[in-house]
């Protein structure tokens, strides 16, 4: 009887796994949706063509970044240049020395390691899975052309993760495409990253300023060249 009873229970658990899945990876939704919304966001630069702006998370110590500027270039090639996570070392030439691996793609999103050496005495480097998708973060969501989160580092198993890093575990980003006068759109690009460890915030929140707009400008030249020789 106790075989029959054990064997039941096994099965009524497969069952339950079936109809309803573990998400491990599930969406940071409040994050998303705060990064989303446009209120909140304080101006720190404007001097410049880019337009940088910070924004209290609620229930989170650190601040989200946004740095944003009018283009002129087609949505489809800014979604394939920050789709192509292997050849990130080829055009964000503003960035430090990292190392970027696409792990898993398929027509919805693209799962891929980044490690991030830190050249400061007594801390560590850093790592983390991430999973990026080129569309929206959720159905009424029709200006976000990426949007991406941070993964469990025990979800995808990979052969050359450095176990020396510190992972990273909070963190999420939207790029978001707003449709202008005279063909331009108003291209954003919206981050919260806390990197761990011991760095203190000022220092976390100033390499979170830099390295966004690094980014946000590597992709843009990238997009054009890729958009002028696209044929």
């Amino acid at each position: 009887m106790k075989i029959y009873y054990i064997i039941g229970v096994s099965f009524l658990v497969l069952c339950l796994n079936l109809l309803f899945p573990r998400n491990l990876n599930a969406k940071p939704m409040n994050l998303l949706n705060s990064l989303h919304d446009n209120t909140g966001w304080e101006v720190l630069d404007s001097s410049s063509n880019n337009l940088v702006s910070t924004k209290e998370i609620q229930e989170r110590d650190l601040f989200a970044v946004m740095v944003k500027k009018d283009i002129e270039l087609p949505k489809n090639i800014l979604q394939n240049v920050i789709m192509d996570v292997n050849n990130y070392k080829q055009f964000l030439k503003s960035s430090d020395s990292f190392i970027s691996n696409e792990i898993k793609r398929t027509t919805h999103f693209v799962d891929g390691y980044q490690f991030i050496p830190i050249n400061i005495p007594f801390f560590d480097n850093r790592e983390y899975l991430f999973r990026m998708h080129p569309s929206g973060f959720k159905d009424d969501d029709s200006i976000s052309i990426i949007h991406w989160y941070l993964l469990d580092q025990n979800e995808i198993v990979i052969d050359k993760k450095n176990h020396s890093a510190t992972y990273l575990s909070d963190g999420a980003g939207l790029w978001m495409a707003e449709k202008k006068s005279n063909n331009k759109i108003s291209l954003s690009y919206r981050l919260y990253m806390d990197p761990g460890g011991s760095l203190p915030t000022f220092l976390i929140d100033m390499i979170n300023k830099t390295s966004v707009v690094n980014i946000f400008e590597d992709v843009i030249a990238e997009a054009q060249n890729r958009y002028l020789n696209r044929n």
